[in-house]
């Protein structure tokens, strides 16, 4: 680090000490616009790699559910089973979220009076 001799440092406002000129550093900001467009970017890989996954298991499976039964290729028979499996998960937070937003609506309204 190069101080400039002339000058004096500033003192910090917590600790008193000077504070030495630091390099800064190169930060990018995020955008949204730059967030949502990596995830696109990260979903369509995924769905390129699940059609792959359905091309090189057309095997046929037999599928039994509730009493019915039927012939269907492996890898969409795993992938609907994958898919139900999410569609649970995503029932489950969708409760967890409203039941956290009602308590924070609640406890708003305990603030307010």
């Amino acid at each position: 680090m190069v101080e400039n001799p002339g000058k004096r440092a500033e003192p910090d406002a917590v600790s008193g000490k000077p504070i030495r000129n630091r390099p800064t550093k190169n930060v990018t900001a995020t955008t949204r616009a730059g967030v949502i467009w990596t995830f696109t970017i990260v979903a369509i890989v995924v769905l390129i790699l699940l059609v792959i996954f359905m091309m090189q298991n057309q095997t046929q499976a037999t599928v039994n559910f509730l009493g019915f039964q039927g012939q269907m290729a492996l890898g969409v028979s795993m992938l609907l089973a994958a898919v139900g499996g999410a569609v649970v998960v995503a029932i489950v937070a969708a409760v967890r979220i409203i039941q956290l937003r009602s308590r924070a609506g609640t406890a708003a309204k305990r603030r307010e009076s």
